[in-house]
């Protein structure tokens, strides 16, 4: 988790042609379509029944129904069954008695419907991904459950995976009111190896261009040794798994111990770092920047729970950006650095207002979330009602992206 800043640009998105050449297919092809399934004698049919009628999978005749029902041809396209299993529905339907006439204009539907993913597309799932751009609901699902593949690919890969991953940064007004302390939140739930030789570690660091030499220290502002004050061990597994931290500079690296692997070995991790004067609180004079927090993934997740908590006199009024990059070429990226929009994802994550107050926080992936903060804010000497909190929960978040929020500060009043 890091400080972090920038600014939005505009994503690639594919060319209007096509969605007109699929708009005119889909069209095409769920009139030919619906057509047919009203000529099935003993109509009409539940999806259930049409598969006993004409002898083929419900699965099949489910989404035939759906997609033939569809006003939005787009929508109907993204719903439609391939190819082939369209040409066995006909050839089942021209068996049960539909006209010849109605079979072969849906035959030549179902031809250009085949020519369009070939020529467009080149596969069913990148057609799915094309509609996608259009279509929020189908986005959704496509990202799901892309992203759900990638996570089950990298967790084998790296031999490790956690249930949920938390990043949480609390920031509130320093002692010389010109910055902000940051307190970073770092948790795992259902931490473990899957494989025997795997290395379980994460880091934390600033990308702040001046990080005090002493960061980070411990809530009671101690400096750090070895993991002596930042182990929140009451929320931790009990025993205490191994677990060791190597500073280096402003960097710390934390590595899980231990040789357990499976779910049995499964282990809770909660530890918190205070970096004093971590993020401006004022804008620099002539120098447009934004800074916030981040949150890399490095670890497999199913899960990833990204909060920021502002106090009431931490840009007041002022709402996150949410920016997402791609970390495999150039590493982690700072906001404010142009030359890495060009790293950003375009995914369809959002940022969630919270409210004010530790009750408010509340995170039905973490059982003890709040009581966590509480206990943060306690060592602190801050009353949690004095906190807004914004959320970006992602399921199966992308391994390498890094998530900032980010906000403009105001000018120094």
């Amino acid at each position: 988790m890091s400080q972090t800043s920038g600014d939005l640009d505009t994503q690639c998105e594919p060319s209007p042609g096509i969605e007109t050449t699929i708009s005119l297919v889909g069209k095409r092809l769920t009139r030919a379509l619906r057509a047919v399934l009203h000529a099935i004698p003993g109509g009409p049919y539940g999806p259930q029944e049409l598969a006993r009628a004409l002898g083929v999978n419900k699965d099949l005749s489910s989404r035939a129904l759906s997609a033939s029902d569809k006003k939005d041809p787009l929508a109907a396209v993204h719903q439609m069954p391939g190819p082939a299993p369209l040409r066995l529905l006909l050839s089942a339907a021209l068996r049960k008695g539909v006209p010849k006439k109605l079979i072969e204009e849906a035959g030549e539907a179902v031809r250009h419907f085949d020519r369009l993913i070939r020529l467009h597309a080149g596969d069913r799932v990148s057609l799915d991904g094309i509609i996608s751009t259009w279509l929020p609901d189908a986005r959704e699902r496509f990202e799901l459950f892309n992203k759900q593949a990638a996570y089950r690919g990298m967790a084998q890969l790296k031999g490790a995976t956690a249930d949920v991953t938390v990043h949480t940064a609390v920031l509130y007004p320093a002692a010389d009111g010109e910055r902000l302390d940051g307190v970073w939140i770092f948790g795992s739930v259902g931490l473990r190896r899957i494989r025997p030789t795997a290395v379980v570690h994460y880091c934390s660091y600033l990308l702040a261009p001046d990080p005090t030499e002493d960061c980070p220290l411990t809530l009671d502002g101690q400096a750090v040794v070895g993991l002596r004050g930042l182990l929140l061990e009451q929320f931790c597994s009990a025993p205490l798994p191994p677990l060791d931290a190597r500073h280096h500079g402003a960097t710390v690296y934390y590595t899980l111990g231990g040789d357990g692997v499976g779910p049995a070995s499964a282990v809770d991790l909660f530890f918190a770092e205070l970096t004093p004067g971590c993020v401006p609180r004022y804008q620099d004079a002539g120098r447009p920047r934004r800074y916030g927090a981040s949150a890399e993934v490095t670890t497999p997740t199913k899960t990833l729970v990204f909060d920021v908590l502002l106090h009431e006199q931490a840009y007041p009024g002022l709402e996150p950006s949410l920016l997402i990059y791609d970390t495999a070429i150039k590493g982690v990226a700072n906001v404010n650095d142009q030359t890495r929009d060009i790293d950003r994802l375009d995914v369809n994550e959002t940022i969630r207002s919270l409210g004010w107050g530790a009750p408010m926080f509340r995170a039905s992936e973490v059982c003890d979330y709040v009581e966590i903060l509480r206990y943060v804010f306690g060592k602190l000497g801050r009353d949690d009602r004095e906190f807004r909190g914004y959320r970006c929960k992602v399921q199966y978040p992308i391994y390498g992206a890094q998530l900032c929020m980010a906000f403009t500060p105001p000018e120094k009043p």
